[in-house]
């Protein structure tokens, strides 16, 4: 194999042998090792997995056939201190424009201190071990070995390092003198980063764009309240601990315990509709209470049940070893099954002790990542078993960090239950997982009115790939799609109880994105409005669903958008030619029934 530097390629003829259109990458952001330290980065700290080594890896190689292009770690380094472009990187540099260097340079400094405990126990869970596979094959060792192990251990490390985990520190930590990747490999990583920030960037835009025509079309909106106030009702909150028959993997029945939270509205003339809150994956119904006892303030009642196969005490589990999935395959199905078991059950006591104080029959549902699925799946989207496998079981790289989660459903027995159920009349779905579990085929199933949220720095569920593309699947009249710029994944989570920030260069930093408490006032307060348009039958409100009232309302550092339709077409535009992934993916060729 020959192996070519960055300072011998610099005395290369670019125009015929230039490594990047060697390797078929037009673009100007294109594939360069650049690329590579960028994916290391998103796919590490977007999927929350974290390692460390003993040795250190001095050069990159990028292998193309019989040769070999090379760049010394220091250059990188150097370049993240100081910002000077050595001669060895002063090569790739030329295929980033200076926005891109600038964005390289801020990916190489940024840091995240995060326990090496934790982290060694993500990367030994299901999802961590299948995400450190796929990179593993891209990240190798200098001798093309599978990178799996050498990543796990340089995470781990780089957590530990006084400095904190960089993409300086993780490569630095890797067990080996150098580190190889595939040509051909870097390749998808190049389309999935197009998809990850050109794309994600310009349909962000694109809704921003739709947004302001909406505004320009329909400026007017009726004098605006404060959505986001208590409500005028008090509220008594009780808690039922209920026990449902659930079935294994393997087809065995055991007996689950979970506990609801209820919300209940007092002196109302009539029996107050109802609003399910699912919450997400090592969550908690006290993470969501915020939004339960707003809604109660304002007539509904809110119920808010555990999921004890996909919750909190899971997570702890997960954490302290004692698990290695954060998740149950199973909560797929039985996420939903719990929630209509929970109305079955709600409606049996309307007819005793909540005899005229809850309305059975009239019911939404709001949920957020896992619970958005879980929402989604009771308002109609039906779990699309033949797209999961035919999307789980392909040969490519992915950075979306769900996918990881979605693809834990591929091995799923048939599922015959229906998990819609027809009491629920509207659903919200925040930071939904919808690309793989449903596909166009299931999202379009869906009848009822219908909200999608998402956050243009989510790092978990993509914004473009889980929420602005799956609207446009929708099929139903009343859907609505917002997007708070640049909230992150876990913003409508209060975890923690308070309304504090976290800290910068946490975890905790990274999921919720700036102003979680503002994401959450926009939260409290689209709720709110579309649970009175659409569940409590008041059709004044529909006059605030839209982007002229959501531009009112946004305030800094947190802007929100709201519109109603989004196209191909205009997704296409704001991108500037065909995006990376299809916006509509190509019908299933594949079906996995018969398994």
């Amino acid at each position: 194999m020959f192996s070519i530097t960055a300072s011998a390629l610099r005395n290369i003829n670019t125009q015929s042998i230039n490594p990047v259109s060697y390797l078929s990458l037009t673009s100007r952001k294109s594939l360069s090792f650049f690329y590579i330290c960028g994916f290391l980065a998103l796919s590490i700290v977007c999927t929350a997995l974290k390692p460390q080594p003993v040795l250190s890896a001095e050069t990159i190689f990028i292998s193309y056939g019989p040769l070999d292009f090379s760049l010394p770690v220091s250059s990188l380094e150097n370049f993240a201190k100081t910002g000077e472009i050595d001669r060895d990187l002063s090569f790739y540099a030329r295929f980033l424009d200076e926005e891109g260097l600038a964005n390289f340079r801020e990916f190489l400094q940024r840091r995240l201190d995060v326990s090496p405990v934790v982290v060694s126990q993500l990367t030994y869970t299901q999802i961590g071990e299948q995400v450190l596979q796929k990179l593993g094959r891209v990240i190798r060792t200098e001798r093309g070995l599978d990178g799996f192990h050498a990543l796990r251990a340089s995470l781990i490390l780089a957590a530990a390092d006084p400095e904190g985990m960089t993409m300086i520190n993780i490569m630095r930590k890797f067990p080996t003198s150098g580190i190889r990747m595939s040509a051909n490999q870097l390749i998808q990583l190049q389309r999935q980063f197009s998809t990850l920030f050109d794309y994600q960037k310009a349909a962000v835009l694109a809704v921003s764009q739709v947004a302001e025509k909406e505004v320009e079309a329909n400026p007017q909106f009726p004098s605006p309240s404060n959505f986001v106030q208590r409500g005028k009702f008090s509220f008594s909150q009780r808690t039922l601990q209920l026990t449902r028959n659930r079935q294994s993997f393997t087809g065995t029945n055991s007996q689950h315990s979970f506990r609801v939270d209820l919300y209940i509205p007092e002196g109302l003339s009539q029996p107050a509709p109802v609003v399910v809150i699912s919450h997400g994956l090592g969550s908690d119904p006290k993470a969501f209470a915020y939004l339960g006892e707003h809604l109660a303030s304002h007539g509904f009642v809110a119920v808010l049940p555990q999921h004890i196969g996909s919750d909190a005490v899971m997570r702890q589990a997960l954490l302290l070893g004692v698990a290695r999935s954060s998740v149950d395959r199973m909560e797929f199905i039985d996420r939903p099954l719990d929630i209509k078991y929970t109305l079955d059950q709600l409606e049996r006591l309307s007819q005793s002790e909540l005899a005229g104080r809850i309305n059975i029959q009239q019911v939404a549902v709001i949920g957020h990542s896992f619970g958005g699925y879980t929402a989604l799946a009771l308002a109609g989207a039906k779990l699309n078993q033949a797209r999961i496998f035919q999307e789980c079981n392909r040969n490519q790289i992915n950075l979306n960090a769900s996918f990881f989660l979605q693809c834990l459903a591929v091995n799923l027995p048939p599922v015959t239950e229906d998990l819609s159920d027809p009491r629920i009349k509207a659903a919200i779905a925040l930071n939904p997982l919808t690309s793989v579990v449903f596909g166009p085929e299931g999202m379009s199933h869906i009848q009822v009115p219908t909200m999608i949220l998402g956050g243009s720095a989510d790092i978990i569920t993509s914004v473009v790939e889980e929420q602005i593309q799956p609207f446009i699947w929708l099929k139903n009249p009343d859907k609505y799609l917002s997007v708070v710029i640049p909230s992150g994944h876990a913003a409508a989570d209060q975890f923690d109880g308070t309304d504090q920030e976290p800290q910068p260069n946490t975890l905790g930093w990274l999921l919720s994105g700036r102003d979680p408490k503002l994401a959450r006032d926009y939260v409290k307060g689209v709720s709110l409005v579309f649970m009175q348009a659409y569940l409590n039958g008041r059709s004044e409100y529909k006059d605030f669903l839209n982007a002229a009232f959501a531009q009112s309302v946004s305030r800094e550092p947190l802007k929100i958008n709201l519109i109603r339709s989004l196209t191909p077409e205009q997704l296409e535009k704001a991108y500037g030619r065909r995006p990376p992934i299809p916006i509509i993916p190509e019908p299933i060729t594949v079906d996995n029934r018969r398994r």
